[in-house]
């Protein structure tokens, strides 16, 4: 996906078949266990399943042209003798347009393969938590 393109709920476009596209979504999110370079625009199009239009479905078969292009690419898992770990962590700043959320990411390797990886929206804490707590101090 184009790192400038931000994708939103009521788009314009007309909608698509939803299980059509939850069926694609589902197939690329079995993909991105060994295929981590897919990760971030699958998680981002998951978004749209409910609402998907035609534009979220172009975005979609882009990643799966993407696919058919870089079929030898992928985490391979193998015994090696030195391990090293690896950390890296990225964020977005009010990245979903919807929302006017944060996104946030980390994954660890050790060795060849990625171990663990998350990526997060950020939470909105109320305004009346965020004063009851102030209050409390």
């Amino acid at each position: 996906m184009n790192k400038k393109e931000k994708l939103i709920k009521e788009d314009g476009t007309n909608k698509v078949d939803e299980a059509y596209f939850r069926s694609l979504i589902g197939c690329l999110m079995y993909l991105t266990s060994t295929r981590l370079d897919i990760l971030f625009p699958v998680s981002l199009l998951s978004r749209f399943m409910y609402c998907a239009s035609e534009l979220h479905l172009k975005a979609a078969k882009r990643v799966v042209r993407y696919i058919k292009g870089t079929v030898n690419y992928g985490v391979k898992y193998y015994k090696v003798q030195n391990f090293k770990l690896f950390g890296f962590s990225d964020s977005d700043w009010v990245g979903s347009l919807d929302g006017m959320k944060s996104t946030s990411g980390y994954c660890f390797s050790m060795g060849p393969g990625v171990f663990s990886w998350c990526s997060k929206k950020q939470e909105i804490v109320a305004q009346s938590t965020v004063e009851a707590e102030f209050i409390q101090l």
